[in-house]
Order: C-alpha cells, then sequence, then structure tokens
C-alpha cells in the first residue's frame, strides 16, 4: 500500500485538481485508489469527477462518528477509484479524543493499493504518515515564495520524500523576481521535481464539465508519468 498527499503554499495552484488527475492516472495502471480530501476547505473533487449529487457523508461525518467509512465513500463507475470528500464549507478538525484523521488514514490504506490525500495540513497529520509528499506551485512570485515557506515546515517534521509539481506552466516562464526558469523555481522550493502541468485550457475545460482529459494529450501523458514515478517506476519529465 502506498499513501500520498498533495499539498501548496497557497491557495490557487491548482492542487486539488494535481491531486484528481493523479489519482486518475494511478487507477488506469491498475491500482486501487481512494482519493481523501482532508483540507476542510472547500469539496471539490466531486464536482472534478461529475459525481456531486451522490455525496452524502464526508471525512466530518466519519470523524464525528455519524456515519462509518464505507458508508461516506463514492466509488466511481470504473469501479477502482473511489472518493471521501470534505465538507462542502471550512470546519474545525475533529479532538483527538473522538478520533483522529491520521487514524482513519490508516485505516483506509489497509483497504486500497493507494490512498492520495488532498489539501494535507501537517499541523494535524505528520508527513511521517505520506510515502511522498506532492507540493504544487505555480510560475510566480507568491507561489514560489509560499511553496518554499510550506517545504520548510515539512522539511521541520523530518520527511524527505517531498516532490515538487509546477501547474500551469506556460512554455516559458515570464521573468520574476530572482526566477528566470524551471531550475530557478526548484531551488527556490527546494524539492525534487516530480512534475511539469503545462497551461491547458483543455485541462480547465475537463475539470469545470467532469470530463476526462482529452486522450493523446501532453496533459493526460504528464500526469500519467507523475502517477508512474510516484510508484518507482522511471518516467523521464515531459517538459515542453
Amino acid at each position: 500500500m502506498s499513501v500520498f498527499a498533495v499539498t501548496s503554499g497557497k491557495g490557487g495552484a491548482g492542487k486539488s485538481c494535481v491531486c484528481a488527475y493523479t489519482a486518475a492516472a494511478l487507477a488506469k495502471m491498475g491500482q486501487n485508489v481512494l482519493l481523501v480530501e482532508s483540507g476542510f476547505g472547500y469539496r471539490t473533487a466531486d464536482l472534478i469527477f461529475g459525481v456531486h449529487n451522490e455525496v452524502l457523508f464526508d471525512v466530518s461525518d466519519v470523524l464525528e462518528g455519524r456515519c462509518n467509512r464505507q458508508k461516506a465513500i463514492v466509488t466511481l463507475p470504473q469501479g477502482n477509484l473511489s472518493l471521501l470528500m470534505g465538507p462542502p464549507m471550512p470546519h474545525p478538525y475533529i479532538s483527538a479524543g473522538r478520533g483522529t484523521l491520521e487514524a482513519l488514514l490508516w485505516q483506509c490504506a489497509e483497504e486500497y493499493d493507494t490512498v492520495i490525500v488532498d489539501g494535507a495540513d501537517f499541523a494535524h497529520v505528520s508527513p511521517g504518515l505520506f510515502d511522498t509528499v506532492m507540493l504544487v506551485v505555480t510560475p510566480d512570485t507568491m507561489s514560489v515564495r509560499a511553496g518554499g515557506v510550506q517545504r520548510s515546515m515539512i522539511d521541520a517534521k523530518d520527511t524527505g520524500k517531498l516532490r515538487l509539481v509546477i501547474n500551469n506552466a506556460p512554455a516559458r516562464i515570464m521573468p520574476m523576481l530572482d526566477i528566470r526558469d524551471f531550475d530557478d523555481i526548484i531551488d527556490t522550493v527546494g524539492a525534487r521535481l516530480i512534475g511539469v502541468v503545462p497551461h491547458s485550457p483543455n485541462l480547465q475545460y475537463s475539470s469545470n464539465n467532469a470530463v476526462p482529459i482529452e486522450e493523446g494529450s501532453l496533459t493526460l501523458d504528464v500526469f500519467d508519468n507523475i502517477a508512474a514515478r510516484l510508484l518507482g517506476q522511471h518516467r523521464k519529465l515531459l517538459i515542453r
């Protein structure tokens, strides 16, 4: 079993899309995958996959004892990709005395080949729980700086398995303060690069309309390669 986390230093980096399409790529590879939203922000994966009308319970219901986790999990039509959604609005974390998110993730990990967690909050879940933590940034000064801060917070909790995803990347990086190219983003954040997701109107259309990414597209290949690299396979980085 493998447990992965997807996080970002600030909102708007596209971590939920990265998490969702990486989960779909892992499922396509034959993994039995559970995507868990843990950020207690705003629910997104159900919209990306078009199952928003099927979500009756969420993580907070499980942690507060209103239902068991099996009842809260929604399985997608392809069968080997399931979702455990976060609440539709911000929600306080549950006290350790009534059940913790970390304990729930351990339970899920025993039942699936791969658990991928969207919006992991390392104030409540130890980075040591995860095989890999993917930090998503966009190629702009604020996102890169916030990514570096987030990396420092993760490093302080003793994880050496941090990987960087540069999302919504143009063919050429626009000049920024002290950043000229992808190498400078990598150095500023301080994490090993696992994937570069290109700017793509098709990806935006897919996520907004609950349709798969177009077959044969560079974007689909990028997510396939990210998934393969998470599983330890050698794949070249695809950078247009």
